[in-house]
């Protein structure tokens, strides 16, 4: 009796372990794997389980309401679409474009976000990307800004690790101009006490839209609907914006450039 005992306390640890994950939500399949970038400031990485940022936050609400738990990694852009496409993450919210649809189907778009090209405010006005040809454009590295950017012959793209780093870059001659995203921009020039005055908008080039991508193997898995459906109630119920733009990572109103030229959420428009 005593070994018949000793047998099964394996068995039944196995079981309870078992139990126990499936009750947490630990079973691999009670929620998808969230990727997300550390582009500033849609995600913020400052260490284990301090994951900040825009996009975190709205993740966080869009997964209590759709009563799923988060479980959320933070990598640069380029991993983002790299763990997407290999299968090592489940959702992510990516620009919309040829390469995100060939790896991952949309479930709703989460946020218009403006695209611009600044230059030093000394820098001879332009008034196409014609005017770059031959040129140092800085981007973020592995970031899409569309076809017309993405793709343009004369420009001569240097990619950059942040837009912190693009903007020293400019402002000390290295590259002549810097292409980023309206958020990632003023929030760089925000945090880094970088003067408005020292740059002008260039160009305004278009509103890049990004949405909530589901990895095309995981279509359908039981989370997608709820998913789908909660991001859809944010949209209609007005909250998402909000979510986006009255943030404490977007603590101005407005921020006002040489020429006069201003971006920032009063811009916005639902």
């Amino acid at each position: 009796m005593m070994s018949a005992r000793f047998s099964l306390r394996p068995w039944l640890a196995i079981c309870l372990l078992v139990l126990s994950m499936v009750a947490s939500g630990d079973d691999g399949q009670s929620a998808p794997r969230v990727v997300t970038s550390t582009v500033e400031p849609w995600g913020i990485f400052d260490g284990p389980d301090r994951a900040r940022g825009i996009l975190v936050d709205f993740q966080r609400a869009l997964f209590e309401r759709a009563g799923l738990p988060l479980r959320n990694t933070m990598q640069p852009y380029p991993r983002v679409i790299k763990s997407i496409a290999s299968g090592e993450a489940d959702l992510a919210v990516m620009f919309v474009s040829p390469q995100s649809a060939a790896i991952a189907h949309s479930l709703g778009k989460v946020v218009d976000e403006r695209i611009v090209i600044v230059t030093r405010a000394e820098y001879p006005q332009v008034k196409t990307l014609d005017d770059f040809n031959d040129h140092q454009v800085g981007h973020i590295r592995g970031s899409r800004y569309g076809a017309a950017f993405d793709q343009h012959a004369g420009i001569v793209r240097v990619p950059v690790t942040n837009v912190e780093q693009g903007l020293r870059m400019l402002l000390s001659g290295r590259i002549d101009a810097m292409a980023s995203t309206e958020h990632s921009l003023l929030y760089a020039m925000y945090i880094n006490g970088i003067d408005s005055q020292k740059i002008r908008v260039a160009i305004p080039l278009f509103s890049a839209q990004g949405d909530l991508y589901v990895a095309r193997d995981k279509i359908n898995e039981p989370w997608v609907a709820p998913l789908k459906s909660a991001l859809k109630s944010m949209t209609e119920d007005g909250s998402l914006l909000p979510a986006l733009y009255n943030h404490a990572y977007w603590p101005y109103n407005s921020f006002c450039f040489a020429g006069g030229q201003c971006l920032g959420p009063t811009k916005q428009t639902p």
